[in-house]
């Protein structure tokens, strides 16, 4: 299970591939919100939900596999 006592803001959030995604602006509910998002030139993305964290808050997609999601589903208006 996730100990969100173990993220806080600032914190880096890398991808299973071991690329830098961004890191830790906001956590709320079953969403953490990222500053600093290193993706594709154009995307609007900066959050990624909860289940994708694993307890090490270490996503547990690679970076390709997050860009591609994030292409997938539409903006999110939060």
């Amino acid at each position: 299970m996730l100990d969100l006592s173990r993220i806080h803001k600032g914190m880096q959030v890398p991808t299973s591939d071991d690329h830098r995604l961004g890191t830790v602006r906001e956590i709320m509910e079953h969403v953490i919100f990222l500053d600093e998002v290193e993706a594709q030139p154009g995307t609007n993305k900066t959050s990624v939900p909860m289940i994708w964290i694993n307890d090490a808050v270490r996503l547990t997609k690679s970076r390709d596999q997050v860009l591609k999601e994030w292409q997938a589903r539409p903006a999110s208006s939060l």
